[in-house]
């Protein structure tokens, strides 16, 4: 029986993709792949940058918690981490922020090579954009996005968004992993800071939009995905 897993130790994305290390470490290091850590019960603080008149940017938190789960790598730490073997961290990527990083009286988290993971989507997301084939095919997962859902893949169907359409896709996709995918319509928009009060206003550019986005036709809305 194969498992469903929602990440990969290293050793089996080398296998899949039937690459050398070196390889991997060059798209790690050049940002073309995101690698990841588990952790558990890491204090962190989440949160987002503003700039000042002058230039210069503070950080904006927005959360604190212990945290349990993914967490991604700058390019920058992997490249020394692959050299050093071993590296003390105390910054991150934020999954739904612009930083993640360990609160002020938090010990650096220690890192070796063997703790690094990638995440499924990771790994689905550089196979859809490489061409891979894992068996004369390439997989069509339900569905992949960016980290801002300006580009998405949905049953097969490839959709370039605007800010506000990917802002559409972002709630909805958070709706569906909450285990809540049918939406109210104009809550959706509101959200979305959408001046248009229509769904079928805002993806008007899109054709294909219902391939990506489902209508109850009463108002609710859902991704296209089972």
């Amino acid at each position: 029986m194969e498992i469903e897993k929602a990440y990969f130790p290293l050793s089996e994305i080398l296998d899949r993709w039937s690459i050398r290390e070196d390889d991997l470490i060059y798209l790690a290091e050049n940002d073309q792949v995101r690698l990841s850590i588990r952790v558990f019960g890491l204090p962190l603080e989440f949160g987002d940058y503003e700039e000042t008149p002058d230039g210069r940017t503070f950080r904006i938190p927005t959360e604190r918690q212990m945290f349990n789960g993914l967490l991604d790598l700058h390019a920058r730490d992997v490249f020394h981490l692959f050299r050093a073997g071993e590296a003390h961290l105390s910054e991150f990527r934020g999954a739904h922020s612009e930083y993640a990083c360990l609160w002020e009286t938090a010990e650096p988290h220690y890192v070796v090579i063997g703790d690094l993971q990638m995440r499924r989507d990771e790994r689905d997301r550089h196979e859809i954009r490489s061409g891979f084939s894992s068996g004369g095919q390439i997989e069509e997962p339900t569905f992949i996005a960016n980290r801002d859902c300006s580009e998405v893949r949905c049953n097969g169907h490839r959709f370039r968004l605007g800010p506000i359409q990917a802002a559409v896709v972002q709630v909805l996709h958070r709706a569906a992993q909450a285990g809540q995918p049918w939406q109210n319509g104009k809550v959706i928009l509101s959200q979305a800071q959408s001046r248009s009060l229509r769904m079928s206003d805002v993806f008007k550019s899109k054709d294909n939009w219902r391939d990506l986005i489902r209508s109850d036709r009463r108002g609710n809305y859902r991704l296209n995905i089972d």
